[in-house]
């Protein structure tokens, strides 16, 4: 059961949509709306951009997931440096510095950004971080990326990197979904006989990279490998019913999907 509830911070709109699934709970924190168009996208025909994106114009949000798991809180990825996950935290009676972990999709700008302040500090002081080995090595010892490096400098002793398959913590499972980039991680969040997949950037463009799965976006590091992660994921969720919580997935955040035509509706 879902319910949304919406406010306007800082000229953005941002919602708070708790899903209590069980021994899951689900808060949907809004980091920044905004408008894209099909520039963004890669391997859109003509006739698929006519019919899913009349206008040229693409809904697109920055989110992360506050999940509860057995009572436990998990948070999944951090938002831009300069975003509102903090502030969406707190008005949903939750203080930065009460987070204790911290799963990582991707370290893309818009997914661990927020985990540093406006001050330049940890804006989660107290919190473990957990990203992918891959994802780890590929920005930090090959690309020796600097802002990366240096947000998670500030969380030395608690960065923690794990492998595919992997129980990250405990009821979260490690799906490999690379492509997007070379350690991009989904994860499988199972309690109280309940589950649900926090897909990361498996879908940016829901209006068209649900029915036509194969238009990939210019961020991807390895656009076929994301392709092929994405109906991977999505035809797992739909064989198993299981709802998808999207980092870009503009509202509603949380959908259940099933396999139409060529591609995927939600329902």
């Amino acid at each position: 059961m879902f319910k949304v509830l919406t406010a306007f911070i800082l000229l953005a709109l941002v919602s708070c949509s708790p899903l209590s699934a069980g021994e899951i709970e689900t808060i949907t924190l809004t980091d920044i709306v905004r408008e894209r168009d099909t520039s963004m996208l890669v391997g859109a025909s003509e006739k698929d951009l006519a019919k899913y994106v009349p206008d040229g114009k693409l809904k697109n949000q920055i989110l992360a997931f506050l999940v509860k798991v057995s009572g436990n809180e998990i948070l999944f990825d951090a938002g831009l440096q300069d975003g509102h996950v903090a502030a969406e935290l707190e008005r949903s009676g939750f203080s930065p510095s009460g987070i204790k972990t911290i799963l990582l999709t991707h370290l893309h700008p818009d997914h661990f950004g927020g985990l540093v302040s406006l001050d330049g500090k940890a804006q989660f002081p107290d919190a473990q971080i957990y990203v992918s080995k891959p994802e780890y090595d590929y920005w930090v010892n090959e690309l020796k990326n600097e802002n990366v490096i240096n947000a998670l400098a500030l969380y030395s002793g608690k960065i923690h990197t794990f492998m595919f398959g992997d129980e990250v913590v405990a009821g979260v499972k490690a799906i490999d979904t690379t492509g997007h980039t070379p350690g991009h991680t989904s994860f499988l969040v199972e309690a109280g006989g309940q589950r649900l997949i926090v897909a990361g950037d498996i879908i940016h463009f829901i209006e068209i990279q649900l029915p036509v799965p194969d238009v990939a976006v210019i961020y991807d590091v390895d656009p076929a490998k994301a392709v092929q992660s994405r109906k991977f994921l999505l035809d797992y969720a739909a064989l198993k019913n299981i709802p998808v919580a999207g980092m870009h997935i503009a509202s509603p955040n949380i959908i259940t999907v099933r396999k139409s035509e060529n591609g995927y509706e939600k329902y």
